[in-house]
C-alpha cells in the first residue's frame, strides 16, 4: 500500500489539510483490530493465497493503516521543533512514519495479546528518527555510517569539553579512521533546499532570496557603466542632460531652451535623440562585467 501525500499549496496548508483529512477516518474497535490483523497475517503467511484472500488481505491492511494515521501524526508532531535545521518538512517526516506503520501492520501478530498501537509505536518512532538522522538529504548514506556519525555528534554535543576524533572513537569502541570517515561523509553529503523558508527573518523569504547573483549589477556598477557612455556624447548633448537631469529639480524645456539659445521644440528633439542613442548603446549588453574589454568597447560593438 502507498499512502498519498497531499499537495502543498502554501506553507503549512498541506500539513493542516492532511491532519484534517486523517481525522475523518473512523478508528477501529479492539475486536475489529484483531479481526483485520488476523486476515492480514493469513494472507501474508499463505504460500499460495487465492485471489479472494489477497483482496480481503489488502483491504484489511489498508483499513488498519488508514485508521492509525493519527498515531503517526501524534508521534511525528513531537519532533516538529527538531527538524527546523534539517532539509525535512513535517509532511516528509509523517510520510516516513507512515512507512513504519505499514511495516508494523505487516508484522503484527494478533495472537500475542497486546494492542496494535503499542506494537506500532516502536516501528513508527524508528522510521521517524531514521528520517531525521538522514536529515532530509538528497544523497543516500548507508545506515551504519549515519548511525555512527549520529552517535559521535551526540557524544561531542553532550560533553563538557571539546573531544577529539580519537577520544570519540575510543569512547565508542570504534577506530579513529572509521569515525572520521563517517563524520566527513555525513557532513559533505548534507544538502539544503534553496526553497527552504527562513522563518527567523520572514515567513515569505526563502534561502534563494538571500543568495546574491554574482552576475547581477549593484547600483554603483550601473552608475559607472552609464557614466562611461555619457562621456562619449558631444558637449552639447552632455550639457542638455546636465540641465535636464543633473540637478535635484529638473529644468523645464522652456528653461533649457532659454539657457542653450534654442527653441523648445529643438530641445525636445535633441533630448529624444540623446536618450535613443544611450538606450541603443546600453540595451544589447546584459552583464557588462563578464567581458574583460573596457566598457567603451561595448558601445562600439552595439
Amino acid at each position: 500500500m502507498h499512502t498519498t501525500r497531499p499537495s502543498k499549496n502554501a506553507a503549512g496548508d498541506g500539513l493542516n489539510d492532511y491532519l484534517r483529512l486523517i481525522k475523518r477516518t473512523t478508528l477501529l474497535t479492539p475486536d475489529e483490530e484483531l479481526h483485520l490483523a488476523g486476515i492480514v497475517q493469513e494472507w501474508l503467511n499463505h504460500t499460495n493465497p487465492p485471489k479472494a484472500l489477497i483482496k480481503s488481505g489488502i483491504r484489511a491492511k489498508n483499513r488498519m493503516v488508514s485508521a492509525n494515521l493519527r498515531l503517526v501524526a501524534l508521534i511525528g508532531l513531537k519532533y516538529k521543533d527538531r527538524i527546523g535545521s534539517l532539509q525535512l518538512e513535517m509532511l516528509d517526516l509523517l510520510q516516513a512514519g507512515n512507512l513504519g506503520l505499514i511495516r508494523a501492520v505487516e508484522l503484527f501478530d494478533p495472537t500475542r495479546g497486546y494492542k496494535f498501537s503499542t506494537y506500532a509505536f516502536w516501528w513508527i518512532r524508528e522510521a521517524v528518527t531514521n528520517a531525521m538522522r538522514e536529515g532530509g538529504s538528497g544523497i543516500r548514506i548507508p545506515k551504519t555510517i549515519l548511525s555512527l556519525a549520529f552517535r559521535a555528534e551526540r557524544l561531542q554535543a553532550s560533553s563538557d569539553q571539546v573531544l577529539s576524533t580519537s577520544m570519540v572513537a575510543k569512547r565508542l569502541g570504534e577506530s579513529e579512521r572509521r569515525v572520521e570517515n563517517s563524520l566527513r561523509t555525513v557532513r559533505e553529503c548534507r544538502t539544503t533546499s534553496l526553497d527552504r523558508k527562513i522563518g527567523i527573518i520572514s515567513e515569505d523569504i526563502c534561502l534563494m532570496d538571500l543568495i546574491r547573483d554574482e552576475k547581477s549589477l549593484i547600483m554603483q556598477d550601473d552608475y559607472q557603466w552609464l557614466l562611461m557612455h555619457v562621456q562619449t556624447l558631444d558637449s552639447r548633448e552632455k550639457h542638455l542632460l546636465q540641465l535636464r537631469f543633473g540637478a535635484e529639480k529638473s529644468r523645464s524645456y522652456a528653461e533649457v531652451a532659454d539657457s542653450m539659445g534654442m527653441s523648445k521644440g529643438q530641445v525636445q528633439s535633441l533630448e529624444r535623440r540623446v536618450l535613443r542613442k544611450l538606450r541603443h548603446r546600453l540595451t544589447p549588453v546584459p552583464h557588462p562585467r563578464e567581458a574583460g574589454a573596457p566598457l567603451t568597447e561595448f558601445s562600439a560593438a552595439s
